[in-house]
C-alpha cells in the first residue's frame, strides 16, 4: 500500500492521540492483554508488529517481554521517544515492498490494517513466508459497516454504509474481515481460531469495562470522523471537502445515540511445524 493510496490520517497528521486511545479500547476488550494469545512472561521470540501507527502496540509488548525482539514496521516512522532496547521501527510498504525475511518471526501482530489493504490475501501469504514454522499471526480487526441489534437505520449507520462503498470503489475491499478464516486457510495457516468483540460507540452495554470501551471508541471517532472519511469520500464518491465536512458534523451529533456497536473479530492462526501448508 503506498503512501498515496492510504485513506486514513497517521499520526504524522496529528492522529496520534486518537490511535493511542484506540489502543487503549483494545487492550480494555482483551483484559488488559497486548494479545489475545497468552505468552510466557519470559517470551523470547521475535515479534513483527505491521502497521504499527504510533508504535504504542509494539513498545508495550517489547517492554512487557523484554527478552523479546520486536519489529515494528509501517508507512511512516513512529515519533517515539525513548523507545526500549529490544525494539526497532523500519519503514516498508507492505503491499508494494515486502522486504521481510522468510522464516524469521515467531509472532505476527496487525491491527486494524488488513481492510486497508489493496490485497490482504498477497498480504497474508507474505505474513505465512516470514513467519517460522510453529509461529503464529494475530489480527484484531474491525468489520465494517457497524451494526446495531435495534431496527433504526440512524446516521450514524448510514453513513457507516456509505464508507464502505465507498472504499470498495477505491479498490479497498473491507469484506475480508468477515472472512478472514477462510482467507487464512488459503494463505496456508491452520488452527484458526476467531473470537468476536464489541465496541460499542458510547456507554450503553451494561458491564462497566464496556461502557468504558464505548466512552473511550466513542471519542475517537468525534475526535476524527473527518480525518477517519475524507480522503475515501473524496476519492470514492467525488464529494467536495465542504460536503463531507457537514455529514461529519450530522454524524457527530448522533453519535453515542442508540446501541450501535463495531463489530471486531480477533483472528489467531498457525503456520505448520515444519512450514508446510
Amino acid at each position: 500500500m503506498a503512501s498515496n493510496d492510504y485513506t486514513l490520517p497517521s499520526h504524522l497528521d496529528g492522529d496520534g492521540a486518537r490511535l493511542n486511545l484506540q489502543h487503549e479500547a483494545f487492550r480494555l476488550i482483551l483484559d488488559d492483554k497486548l494479545l489475545h494469545t497468552q505468552l510466557p512472561l519470559d517470551f523470547s521470540g521475535r515479534v513483527l508488529d505491521i502497521g504499527t501507527g504510533t508504535g504504542i502496540w509494539a513498545a508495550e509488548f517489547a517492554s512487557r517481554y523484554p527478552a523479546s525482539a520486536v519489529v515494528g514496521v509501517d508507512l511512516y516512522e513512529p515519533a517515539l521517544s525513548p523507545t526500549p532496547s529490544n525494539l526497532q521501527f523500519r519503514v516498508t510498504d507492505v503491499e508494494k515492498n515486502w522486504d521481510l525475511p522468510e522464516n524469521a518471526f515467531d509472532i505476527i501482530h496487525g491491527r486494524m490494517f488488513l481492510f486497508l489493504l489493496k490485497d490482504p490475501h498477497a498480504v497474508l501469504k507474505r505474513c505465512f513466508a516470514s513467519l517460522k514454522p510453529g509461529g503464529f499471526v494475530e489480527f484484531q480487526e474491525m468489520q465494517h459497516p457497524y451494526q446495531t441489534d435495534e431496527a433504526e437505520v440512524t446516521p450514524t449507520l448510514r453513513f457507516s454504509r456509505l464508507r464502505v462503498e465507498a472504499a470498495a470503489k477505491c479498490g479497498f475491499d473491507r469484506s475480508v474481515v468477515e472472512s478472514l478464516d477462510e482467507a487464512l486457510r488459503e494463505a496456508g495457516f491452520t488452527d484458526i481460531k476467531i473470537s468476536k468483540f464489541r465496541f460499542p460507540i458510547g456507554p450503553w452495554m451494561d458491564e462497566k469495562r464496556m461502557k468504558l470501551v464505548g466512552e473511550k471508541y466513542l471519542q475517537c471517532l468525534r475526535w476524527g470522523m473527518v480525518g477517519l472519511s475524507k480522503v475515501v469520500l473524496i476519492k470514492g464518491l467525488g464529494w467536495k471537502e465542504e460536503r463531507v465536512v457537514e455529514a461529519c458534523e450530522e454524524v457527530v451529533a448522533d453519535l453515542g445515540k442508540g446501541k450501535v456497536y463495531a463489530p471486531i473479530r480477533v483472528a489467531v492462526a498457525r503456520k505448520g511445524a515444519s512450514g508446510e501448508v
